[in-house]
């Protein structure tokens, strides 16, 4: 696991439902297949209201 939602207030701001269904859940799994690897994201690292440092995320998944 690489990262997790937060146990609690996982929402910064807008609108959520469910929180306590990821609450504590991992948020990036890495996981070995083969003899390569595979990045599962739950959260959107493309996406325009995140913050620069999410960016890292999504590019160090394609050279992994």
């Amino acid at each position: 696991m690489i990262a997790s939602y937060v146990d609690r207030d996982v929402l910064q701001s807008g609108w959520l439902v469910g929180e306590q269904t990821i609450a504590k859940k991992p948020a990036m799994v890495v996981a070995q297949l083969g003899s390569g690897k595979v990045v599962l994201v739950g959260f959107r690292t493309q996406h325009r209201s995140q913050t620069y440092g999410t960016f890292k995320l999504l590019f160090n998944t394609l050279v992994e």
